[in-house]
């Protein structure tokens, strides 16, 4: 319980300062608690950063895996985990913007979070691909997909996206996906 508070202060304090700009004694304060309670749980800004980054992407991917694999081998899946993906870093953007830029650093602590989340993206686009029956495909043809997906993402964190945007980067996104899932 006292954990989830420091998340969800922490969140709120690096949506709205910024990683570098944040200091523990601001999670701290949004947090309500002693110094003492927060070195329990956490060693450092960076250790709740890490924490927070696996909470974020854990929560999405979770959600990825249950809308992506359509029974019947259609895109719907596909189409609903893309999405999903774009509108959690939407609804989320503050956030995400600061997991991002910190996350592609290669001397980043979240670097390493940041393959495995890829990989787990990768994993789920290779079963819509064998769902669809499609013959395997070059592995950097999922590395470009996923590749294209945070693309877009980090464009529309950019700036404020509007609807019409959002909806744009989805179609896009759609048509990209389903003509790299297509096969050769």
């Amino acid at each position: 319980m006292v954990e989830n508070g420091i998340l969800v202060a922490a969140m709120k304090v690096f949506a709205r300062r910024g990683f570098t700009a944040t200091r523990v004694e601001d999670v701290l304060e949004e947090a309500r608690i002693a110094r003492r309670t927060f070195y329990r749980y956490f060693t450092s800004k960076e250790d709740v950063l890490a924490a927070v980054y696996e909470l974020a992407t854990g929560e999405l991917l979770g959600a990825l895996d249950e809308a992506s694999v359509a029974e019947d081998g259609s895109m719907s899946g596909v189409r609903a985990g893309v999405d999903l993906y774009l509108d959690f870093h939407v609804e989320n953007a503050a956030l995400f913007r600061v997991l991002v830029e910190q996350s592609v650093r290669s001397d980043s602590p979240l670097a390493g979070h940041r393959r495995q989340f890829r990989a787990r993206i990768l994993r789920v686009l290779v079963q819509a691909a064998e769902a669809r029956g499609v013959a395997p495909l070059d592995g950097f043809t999922y590395v470009a997909l996923v590749s294209a997906l945070e693309g877009v993402a980090l464009e529309l964190l950019e700036g404020a996206a509007s609807t019409n945007d959002i909806a744009r980067a989805k179609k896009a996104m759609l048509a990209l996906v389903e003509s790299g899932l297509a096969g050769p």
